[in-house]
């Protein structure tokens, strides 16, 4: 061979080398932990049974503990009258005062604004925040001391227009809730409007009461047992119940690397690692490296948590069924060395045939020139 061949075959060489010594396309995870640009990554093993950190929020002041709402029972409740309330008296005997303006008059009086009530020789009482009970025994005193000996009074609220609370969002029929001396809970208040609609997302209920937000998940709360039914309502109380397209924006996990389908996985209410594997198309027998699975966390603005699973061994499979995971968790699966290996033929295989050919052309350039023609 002459100098020309020996000089393609040492280019050849080379790049075989240089392919050898080039990085691996393979991730390099730390031992255990590691700091890189002021972040700590730290590695878990999901099989061990290390099921991972919550992803930090900040502390947002105006949200409040959903536990500090619920009552051990429900208590019973004597109503006490508000502002445009319907109030009727009766005073038996004497229907003058029962209805002073006959047939015109509506079935009771309604409360003014500011919570005063006017009844003929009683004068002007301050009725909000007093129960009917007690209405009606200022009512008696008054008239006794005025005009009557021993009235028989009675009162009743019959129009309940202070105690209302507001349901908006993705409901049947959104709008105004009122309640009477019954207590009402939330279940009370989404079953007075119809229940959700079927484009709701109940696990993101929440409930505004005065500077306090209280998240809601109908969903999570049913399959723990979370006793909702016991936060009862209060007058201005407000629910709002989002719609699942418009949380799903956010409630995402990338699922990448040797999987026979990359994608963006969308979250319900609760995503496993199994699952998002198998949304995915599953790992790709040709190439994964099987114990190598990883799912990456930005747990907090200075930490990321990196979970290996080794699926090599069976057992480790079920965990990855009860791995939960985070919005937004990266699930990586790397390759195999011996995929890697042979991506880097097939990189190669290109120049070297290359090689072969332009050898092989001067070879046969070679014998022509020897044999003389």
């Amino acid at each position: 061979m002459n100098k020309i061949g020996i000089a393609l075959c040492g280019v050849a060489g080379a790049i075989l080398s240089g392919c050898f010594a080039a990085p691996q396309m393979r991730m390099d995870i730390p031992m255990d932990s590691t700091t890189y640009n002021g972040i700590t990554f730290k590695l878990h093993s999901i099989e061990k049974g290390d099921m991972g950190e919550p992803v930090q929020v900040a502390p947002n002041p105006s949200e409040g503990n959903l536990a500090d709402l619920m009552v051990d029972s429900l208590p019973d409740l004597e109503y006490r009258i508000g502002p445009l309330d319907m109030v009727q008296v009766v005073v038996w005997e004497h229907p003058e005062l029962t209805s002073p303006m006959g047939q015109y008059q509506p079935a009771g009086q309604k409360v003014t604004t500011d919570g005063k009530l006017f009844y003929p020789y009683a004068g002007e009482i301050q009725a909000a925040g007093l129960t009917a009970q007690e209405l009606r025994a200022e009512i008696t005193k008054r008239l006794s001391d005025k005009i009557l000996n021993d009235p028989q009074v009675d009162v009743r609220v019959t129009g309940y227009h202070s105690r209302k609370a507001f349901v908006t969002g993705a409901v049947n029929r959104p709008g105004i809730v009122r309640f009477d001396e019954n207590p009402m809970t939330i279940s009370d208040m989404i079953a007075n409007v119809g229940g959700f609609n079927e484009k709701a997302d109940p696990s993101f209920v929440q409930l505004r009461r005065g500077e306090k937000v209280y998240n809601i998940d109908y969903i999570r709360a049913f399959k723990e047992n979370i006793a909702i039914d016991r936060i009862l309502v209060k007058p201005g109380d407000q629910l709002f119940v989002p719609m699942k397209a418009d949380m799903e924006r956010d409630r995402k996990v990338y699922v990448l690397g040797e999987v026979n389908r990359t994608s963006v996985v969308r979250m319900d209410n609760y995503l496993t690692l199994a699952e998002a594997l198998a949304a995915s198309g599953g790992v790709n027998a040709n190439y994964a490296s099987s114990s190598d699975i990883y799912v990456i966390r930005n747990t907090s603005e200075n930490k990321i948590d990196i979970y290996q699973l080794n699926a090599k061994n069976a057992m480790a499979l079920a965990m990855a069924d009860r791995f939960e995971l985070s919005p937004r968790d990266i699930v990586y699966v790397d390759a195999s060395g011996l995929a890697t290996w042979n991506r880097l033929l097939g990189l190669i295989k290109p120049t070297m045939d290359a090689v072969y050919t332009g050898t092989n052309i001067l070879q046969n350039v070679q014998d022509i020139h020897n044999t003389g023609w």
